[in-house]
């Protein structure tokens, strides 16, 4: 199921977290009319897909797996290149995060994004 993503101007990152399942990042983001939308690159290390949990690798908005190379996929990743960070972010983590945000936008758009994808059974 693909989701709707049409954010209105430019997409505010108000928090991210970092989870301890193996790498795991969710974007918490909002829109200059106030909808949020939550974006989250799935981790990529342990690279066995669990019952109810997404495929290693994969990228979510709200919860729902992206399609990979789909136009939404490429739409979600312009929004948070052109991002700009909330006041909760602004700090000295910020370089980090930017760091680990980064990390992530270079991987969904590398050919090790579609080596895991093959590998964990997403894609043929």
């Amino acid at each position: 199921m693909q989701s709707s993503f049409n954010p209105a101007g430019q997409l505010t990152i108000e928090d991210i977290i970092l989870w301890m399942d193996g790498g795991s990042v969710t974007l918490i983001t909002r829109d200059s009319e106030s909808e949020s939308f939550k974006i989250e690159f799935v981790q990529k290390v342990v690279l066995k897909k669990k019952e109810g949990l997404p495929y290693p690798g994969s990228l979510l908005l709200n919860e729902n797996e992206i399609k990979i190379r789909s136009g939404l996929e490429t739409k979600i990743l312009a929004a948070i290149k052109n991002a700009i960070w909330g006041p909760k972010l602004v700090d000295s983590k910020n370089k980090l995060l930017k760091q680990v945000v980064n990390e992530y936008l270079e991987f969904v758009t590398s050919d090790n994004y579609i080596k895991i994808a093959k590998q964990v059974g997403r894609m043929n």
